[in-house]
């Protein structure tokens, strides 16, 4: 009687900690919303009658293009519309927004169609473009749309266009075909005219190569230089340190166990820079291992795990989630494919919540939730130049 009490009372101690986790991590995604307030950075305005007011913006690591911003200056809080002012500016990372009105087509890949799509706006809205070439006779600007894919946009002679490029499907014959308007390259050609000696192969519909195609375009004209160029943002590595304990209740049951490890992460820039991938090892010292009862022996369990994931909102305190396959060695324990969660600041030191469930346990015998390791994690920044925070 006594056996079956502690066996009832370990399945419910096994049970509360799974749904704490589950608990944890549904209230991790709900307050994302919350850690997405941004923070102040030193910026300025730029008013309809072309006026520069320094202040601080509040940055949103804007993932799609933004239609309001908040200015503080004087220590006073204000919010203002794309309609009202021509444009703003945060100093640290060199990035410069305008305020344009811009047409919307409404272009689904989802979605498969009969005829061809129009290339008509069906709406229009007013929003900061971000500014990645200006100067000379043509102005570069991205927008990022609603599903965040970079649209852009030129403007010569006070006139803007958009480059048109959308994939779609067209459904013929009962059969879906990938189609691809790439009106942007007839466009280009057509821009770029006045240039005689202007031969430049058309570039990919891609930032990089869009930049460096009208920067050559612009230096064509005596006397007229680039004003203004967007940096590239590059990838940015970071030395991962763990500590933390280590829970399993499969072939190798571990309770609380010290382990500790090193990784590396790799940062997204732009409006991919709150993704990321990592790969790390993970050694848990001092267990009883062995393929038979007989034959245990204190060894270091060894773990290699390779993951990716996304950050919530842009503030300092960021929550997280990922997906991750770990990999044990000699097999003393099953596979993993699942998540991890967690909360950090700065996206430099975090807490995390691995391994509670499983997606691998439909291919073999094990459980689908799973006693978590629970570690801290810190990032050292390898890159020789310091990404700024977003």
């Amino acid at each position: 009687m006594k056996i079956h009490s502690t066996h009832i009372v370990r399945n419910y101690t096994y049970t509360f900690h799974n749904v704490i986790t589950c608990l944890f991590i549904i209230q991790l995604i709900t307050l994302s919303q919350t850690f997405a307030q941004g923070e102040f950075v030193d910026g300025y305005i730029i008013t309809n009658e072309k006026d520069t007011i320094r202040g601080l913006v509040r940055d949103e690591n804007w993932a799609t293009s933004p239609e309001r911003i908040e200015f503080k200056n004087l220590n006073k809080v204000s919010v203002y519309a794309a309609e009202s002012i021509a444009g703003f500016g945060l100093v640290a990372s060199k990035e410069i927004y305008k305020s344009r009105k811009i047409g919307i087509l409404n272009i689904n890949l989802m979605q498969s169609y009969m005829l061809a799509p129009s290339l008509e706006a069906r709406d229009s809205v007013t929003v900061f473009l971000q500014e990645v070439v200006s100067g000379g006779v043509i102005t570069l600007f991205e927008f990022l749309d609603r599903a965040q894919h970079s649209r852009f946009f030129i403007e010569k002679q006070h006139r803007l266009k958009e480059l048109f490029y959308y994939p779609f499907y067209k459904s013929v014959d009962d059969r879906n075909y990938l189609v691809v308007y790439d009106e942007y390259k007839k466009q280009l050609a057509r821009l770029c005219a006045d240039a005689e000696r202007f031969r430049e192969p058309l570039p990919p519909y891609q930032e990089k190569y869009l930049k460096a195609y009208l920067k050559s375009y612009n230096a064509f004209f005596a006397g007229d230089s680039v004003r203004y160029l967007a940096e590239n943002h590059k990838l940015i590595f970071n030395l991962e340190l763990i500590v933390g304990i280590e829970n399993w209740r499969e072939e190798v049951v571990i309770h609380n166990k010290a382990t500790y490890g090193f990784g590396l992460r790799m940062d997204f820039s732009r409006k991919f820079r709150n993704r990321y991938v990592k790969a790390n090892v993970l050694f848990t010292p001092g267990l009883p291992l062995g393929f038979s009862p007989g034959a245990l022996s204190k060894k270091t369990l060894r773990t290699l795990e390779v993951g990716l994931g996304r950050y919530f909102g842009s503030g300092r305190v960021r929550p997280f989630l990922g997906l991750n396959a770990s990999i044990v060695n000699k097999g003393y324990r099953s596979d993993f494919l699942g998540i991890n969660a967690g909360i950090s600041y700065k996206r430099l030191i975090s807490l995390e919540v691995g391994h509670f469930a499983n997606f691998y346990s439909f291919m073999t015998k094990t459980s689908f939730l799973i006693q978590p390791r629970i570690s801290f994690h810190y990032f050292a920044n390898l890159s020789l130049v310091q990404g700024r925070m977003r």
